[in-house]
């Protein structure tokens, strides 16, 4: 399973890895969300504009976990959706769970896709070469040297 993410240009003019993925949730509602690719973050965050636009329900934020980054500790919910990513070869992998959603718009202007779904990739990302792939089953990577 190879899928790609792109070298996207944010509003303050930083190019960042990102994947652009559909959030469903159990209304049925579907959402396409740009996720920023964060390899330190330990779990996917959705910003609290995407939290809005979907609409769903919101659990409680647990009492024993807490979301914290350079900018400290924020409040936020959990919600439960499925992420759908593209294949670049034709279909959709899906990844359902219960993800964090900041509550305060000033937390993040991107959604995150953190370890909880990466850790189910190999994850290659070069800026040189333009190139991100999340990559799992017959897919595989090499390295050489030239």
């Amino acid at each position: 399973m190879h899928i790609a993410g792109i070298w996207h240009k944010c509003d303050d003019g930083v190019i960042r890895p990102v994947l652009v993925a559909r959030v469903r949730t159990g209304d049925t509602s579907v959402v396409d969300e740009t996720f920023l690719i964060d390899s330190g973050a330990d779990r996917t965050a959705f910003s609290a504009g995407l939290l809005s636009r979907i609409g769903a329900t919101a659990m409680a934020e647990p009492s024993d976990s807490s979301l914290a980054g350079v900018g400290g500790f924020q409040p936020f919910v959990e919600v439960q959706a499925v992420l759908e990513l593209d294949i670049v070869a034709g279909g959709t992998a899906t990844m359902k769970g219960n993800y964090a959603a900041f509550t305060d718009p000033g937390a993040t202007d991107l959604s995150v896709l953190g370890r909880d779904v990466l850790n189910h990739f190999d994850v290659v990302m070069s800026r040189r070469r333009d190139e991100i792939a999340l990559l799992a089953g017959n897919h595989r990577y090499d390295i050489r040297s030239v």
